[in-house]
């Protein structure tokens, strides 16, 4: 049976670098939303350390584990302290 995975506000994600596959950056959930246009959803997230950095991606995007890797909160947080 498949688990149905979903996109909340708050969670954490970290990004895979495209070329080098490797984790880049943590972002968090902020907002979620669904296009107009599309119908698609979509998520507002924010650079963990650097709040000022945002960008829009499909919801269903940060399920997919060749783009995006999810946070436990409490790892992100030791991340944050150590930089």
């Amino acid at each position: 049976m498949r688990k149905h995975l979903t996109v909340e506000v708050g969670q954490r994600f970290q990004s895979i670098g495209t070329v080098s596959g490797a984790p880049m950056f943590i972002y968090r959930v902020d907002k979620l939303f669904q296009s107009r246009v599309d119908g698609v959803e979509y998520a507002r997230l924010v650079q963990v350390d650097d709040p000022s950095r945002c960008k829009s991606v499909a919801a269903a995007v940060l399920l997919n584990a060749r783009q995006f890797i999810p946070v436990v909160a409490e790892a992100s947080d030791k991340l944050e302290s150590a930089a």
